[in-house]
């Protein structure tokens, strides 16, 4: 799987191959790789590297601020100094005056220079013309007024940007009279784009697509129109020949500094009548700033949801290092809480019990245990029961857990499972001895799974109990230990959902 940085700039462009595991280092100075000589890039600007991947998760880029005067852009969202985000492709990476965009492997829709009809070569003078002024929204007639009142709503309401390229796509097509309309956005290198959406001869059946490149290099920066036949020689003429355009406009869709592709419309001999340039190109420019904040929207979201996922998956990691901490100090509970986790979840699913509280147990079960990282090592593997002053101690847990954790806003909701989780139905639980339903239901959850993998778990000072000899045990206890509603829906679990997960830890030798 190839990755490539695609750069554009008022200076030129650049493609640079991303080959982990290298570390792609971008500014001003001549030892970085990626070596760019504009003011406003720092000397350091920021980083990319590879980080490879965990379990049977691939590897991914990062990227990462190195504290650039400047700022460094994802998707128009500002880094802070120093901090970093996974890249994936299609992000837009803006180190000003350059805008980078991310490239993975080349999608079905990339368009090469070899599969597509061009317009190239020296262009007549006249034959394309910049439009520097437009009609604004308010000088559209009344019925193109609607009409982009309509397409408003409708792309502002997209989710994503093929959807909203549809929208804009449609609205263009409908409102102008160009029978061959496209969004399109730059592709793998700077000889290619891609088509987002489109309606009319944009492709063929072969999936060619025929489109004149040479307005989309001249509408990069601007609105550009192609009025009449071909009328110049050469390349330009036989291209616009083989297309048979007689209207074309193109309309750069961008904002804030961010460039996102084109609206590209064409009419070509024998199809659709003649439309009003200018009307059209009004209309398709109020579209195109429509367009361009809704692709900012959909971006800012992405970024909100990658930076919420980076925080969940630091959240997760620091949180299985503390699990593992745990576990390290006694080899026969180890892996326990991701036992009682599965144990909880198995039970809460079966109490039909909605889905963020599910999932509010299974996290509650991963960490119910984590103040046991203040318990001594020599109590917890104590190889003989506890005197009473070491049992103190480990009363102590549920309290150093909860403490552990009450300043995560993550784990708030789930201290009580973590707090309550030896509590009994019965009042003679600890650490505060709350009885029935004054235990929160986390906490009468937790206490079943708890007691079931302890019970047909080893320990130092005896060996795991039968299945079947443990699920007596808690029918015993229903109404004293354990919540008697709860505990008949664990008793009712089969009882091959619960041996595939027990503890296979070695059983103690005496």
């Amino acid at each position: 799987m190839s990755w490539r940085l695609v750069g554009t700039s008022p200076d030129g462009q650049l493609a640079v191959d991303l080959v982990p595991p290298a570390i792609v280092t971008i500014g001003r100075t001549p030892e970085c790789t990626i070596h760019l000589v504009q003011r406003q890039v720092s000397r350091l600007h920021a980083e990319i590297h590879w980080a490879p991947g965990v379990g049977r998760e691939g590897g991914h880029w990062r990227l990462r601020d190195c504290g650039a005067t400047f700022g460094t852009f994802l998707n128009a969202v500002k880094l802070a100094a120093q901090a970093e985000v996974r890249l994936d492709h299609g992000d837009l990476l803006e180190i000003k005056p350059w805008q980078f965009r991310v490239e993975g492997p080349a999608t079905d829709r990339t368009v090469a220079e070899g599969s597509q009809t061009v317009v190239a070569g020296a262009e007549p003078e006249g034959e394309f013309e910049p439009l520097a002024e437009v009609q604004t929204p308010g000088d559209l007639a009344q019925g193109l007024l609607v009409q982009l009142l309509v397409a408003s709503e409708e792309v502002s309401q997209a989710s994503d940007e093929t959807s909203a390229g549809q929208c804009a796509v449609d609205s263009l097509a409908s409102a102008t009279g160009f029978t061959n309309v496209a969004f399109l956005k730059p592709g793998n290198d700077p000889a290619s784009f891609e088509v987002v959406a489109h309606t009319g001869a944009i492709t063929d059946s072969t999936g060619a697509t025929h489109v004149s490149r040479s307005l989309l290099k001249r509408a990069r920066n601007g609105i550009y129109v192609h009025r009449g036949g071909p009328t110049g020689s050469g390349t330009l003429e036989a291209s616009l020949a083989q297309l048979s355009i007689r209207q074309a406009i193109c309309v750069p869709v961008e904002t804030a500094g961010i460039f996102y592709g084109w609206l590209y419309l064409d009419n070509r001999t024998g199809t659709g009548e003649v439309s009003h340039e200018l009307e059209a190109a009004g209309f398709a420019s109020a579209i195109a700033r429509l367009l361009a904040l809704s692709l900012a929207s959909v971006a800012r979201g992405r970024m909100q949801q990658r930076f919420d996922l980076e925080q969940q998956e630091m959240f997760g990691g620091t949180m299985r290092a503390l699990i593992a901490a745990i576990d390290a100090k006694d080899p026969y509970t180890r892996g326990h809480s991701d036992r009682v986790a599965e144990f909880a979840v198995i039970l809460a699913e079966r109490a039909k019990l909605p889905g963020l509280l599910i999932e509010r147990v299974r996290v509650c079960g991963l960490v119910h245990d984590i103040g046991k990282i203040g318990v001594p090592e020599e109590i917890l593997r104590k190889p003989s029961r506890l005197d009473p002053e070491e049992f103190a101690r480990i009363r102590e847990h549920p309290e150093t857990g909860a403490n552990i954790l009450k300043d995560i806003p993550q784990m708030r909701d789930i201290l009580p499972g973590v707090l309550e989780h030896h509590e009994r139905w019965d009042g003679g639980g600890y650490p505060r001895g709350l009885k029935g339903d004054a235990i929160s239901l986390l906490g009468r959850l937790l206490c079943l799974a708890d007691c079931f993998d302890a019970m047909t778990s080893a320990r130092f000072y005896r060996p795991a109990r039968p299945i079947a000899e443990v699920r007596e045990e808690i029918r015993k206890c229903l109404g004293t230990h354990f919540d008697p509603e709860l505990g008949r829906e664990f008793l009712a679990i089969r009882e091959s959902d619960l041996a595939a997960r027990i503890s296979t830890a070695p059983q103690p030798k005496h």
